[in-house]
């Protein structure tokens, strides 16, 4: 069978990708929605800020190709490193492998289609890029079809060899140490963001300095190794479209000679176990525990604890007031809170028989799967917020909005304990397989409706902009969407005992 049939025959059925509740496999229109709202919500922002200093320029560049190439190189690294490190992982031999692996399929078709399937489900990091990238070459860029041109191969470039390391990464890894570098390497990458942060000018006093830190940038983003800029530099120096395009069959070949040799079977490893846990009725601290290891073991539960807290850090510290912080750290740790309880149910679900077996009951352990990341993500809310009040000085009132957040929080751990009990996974090994299930989709409006009617407003009323009907108006819309996330919860949670007394 060809390398191609290979593939037409992958994407045809589906293969690696979450059944829904049908049990037939859903397409990818759900992931390049996502992609395409944050590609286009960036470029947004972007935009005037492109414009507004193009034609600028320091030491003869353009101050707008200095600031897009130190974003481009930014972000870039992040999708890079983020890409090889889940991709690496997803190379682990799973059931679905192995039922390949007897075909006559290629082992090459194979990790094509995997990264195929990891580059949809990598929308997010490379929405940024790309957003970013837009933005410049439309609004700033002095030929911006030549610029667009080599972004489409540079786009290409990055993946490819995002793919060289995940496939390099695959060879001699085990499960284990993929999950620890897909978590370390993700949480480093999202520290990477606050380079940025020092290099924003705080005042009009500092804009000299500013530029004089892009100009020192530049001489070492301006290296021609680094690929990330070879879209903005490519307009006047045509040298760099040529070497986008000609490094694709480059990368390619050498993706190609050493994914034929890929193993994707896991390498073993022993770990001695002297601690035993004890389980009973009066010992929830030994459930909590039992729910603690599963974060340690899958690393990726604490990635998504972790990454709302950089963002909200990000905004915090770059934005004039808080809002913005609260509401971007609100709209992700909501959705992150819904795979969190839904994949500490799923990984108990198959199982279920056994855990009747024990002496403590169903909803004891239910109710801890339901609290723990509500809990954990309430105590990092909290602390992004005190850390942001106490840099820039601002009202303590804001911490109004944490019992408010408690609140979302609930609701949306309950709807991934909801959508498990209704639609029981028979094996789950992987959040991320969350992320393409029809009930987090569905769940995720529900929380951006219920987090935005809560939050903003009130975070509009502490910045004073409203006048005096507009306070109570936004006062009358916070109350609503909270006491609406009250009544699903109360909702929620009667259909969860529901479910249980069926099982």
């Amino acid at each position: 069978m060809s390398g191609l049939n290979d593939l037409k025959l992958l994407f045809k059925y589906r293969l690696f990708v979450f059944p829904n509740k049908k049990g037939t496999r859903g397409g990818f229109s759900p992931q390049l929605m996502v992609f395409l709202i944050f590609t286009c919500m960036i470029g947004i922002f972007l935009w005037n800020v492109f414009a507004s200093i193009r034609g600028v320029e320091i030491d003869g560049t353009p101050i707008a190709t200095v600031m897009a190439g130190f974003f481009l190189t930014v972000s870039g690294l992040f999708f890079l490193m983020s890409f090889s490190a889940t991709t690496s992982y997803l190379f682990i031999r799973n059931s679905e492998i192995d039922m390949l692996l007897v075909l006559p399929v290629r082992r090459t078709s194979i990790a094509i289609y995997q990264i195929a399937i990891s580059t949809f489900y990598q929308g997010l990091t490379l929405s940024v890029f790309l957003g970013i990238a837009l933005s410049y070459h439309l609004r700033a860029d002095s030929r911006p079809i030549v610029g667009i041109l080599a972004l489409l191969a540079l786009l290409i470039d990055t993946v490819l060899l995002a793919s060289i390391i995940a496939v390099a990464f695959g060879r001699f890894m085990s499960r284990a140490a993929a999950r620890k570098l897909m978590f370390v390497v993700q949480i480093i990458s999202g520290f990477m963001f606050f380079i940025i942060v020092q290099l924003v000018p705080r005042s009009a006093d500092n804009i000299p300095v500013y530029l004089q830190k892009l100009a020192d940038a530049w001489k070492i983003l301006a290296n021609p190794a680094n690929l990330f800029t070879w879209s903005v530099r490519a307009s006047n120096e045509p040298l760099f479209l040529l070497l986008s395009v000609v490094m694709i069959p480059v990368f390619g070949a050498i993706f190609y000679r050493i994914a034929g040799s890929l193993k994707f079977e896991p390498l073993s490893y022993s770990r001695s176990r002297g601690k035993r846990v004890v389980f009973s009725e009066k010992r929830g601290s030994a459930l909590i525990r039992r729910e603690l290891k599963i974060y340690r073991r899958y690393e990726q539960l604490i990635y998504y604890l972790f990454y709302p807290v950089i963002f909200g850090l990000i905004f915090g510290l770059i934005s004039e007031n808080l809002t913005t912080s609260i509401f971007t750290m609100v709209l992700i740790s909501t959705i992150f809170t819904t795979i969190q309880s839904a994949f500490l149910m799923g990984r108990e679900y198959p199982f279920i028989e056994t855990t009747k077996a024990l002496p403590l009951s169903l909803e004891r352990i239910v109710f801890i799967k339901t609290i723990l990341p509500v809990l954990l993500g309430i105590l990092l809310f909290t602390g992004v917020l005190l850390t942001s009040i106490l840099v820039k000085h601002t009202t303590f009132l804001y911490l109004a909005v944490v019992p408010i957040v408690f609140v979302l929080y609930v609701t949306s751990s309950l709807l991934g304990i909801k959508g498990v009990l209704e639609s029981p996974p028979d094996r789950m090994d992987n959040p991320n397989a969350f992320m393409r299930t029809k009930f987090v989709l569905l769940n995720q409006i529900i929380c951006m409706g219920l987090s935005f009617g809560s939050i903003m407003p009130i975070t509009i009323i502490m910045e004073g902009t409203p006048g005096s009907p507009g306070i109570w108006i936004a006062l009358l819309i916070a109350l609503l969407s909270t006491a609406a996330a009250v009544v699903i919860s109360f909702a929620i949670r009667r259909r969860v005992l529901v479910k249980m007394k069926e099982i």
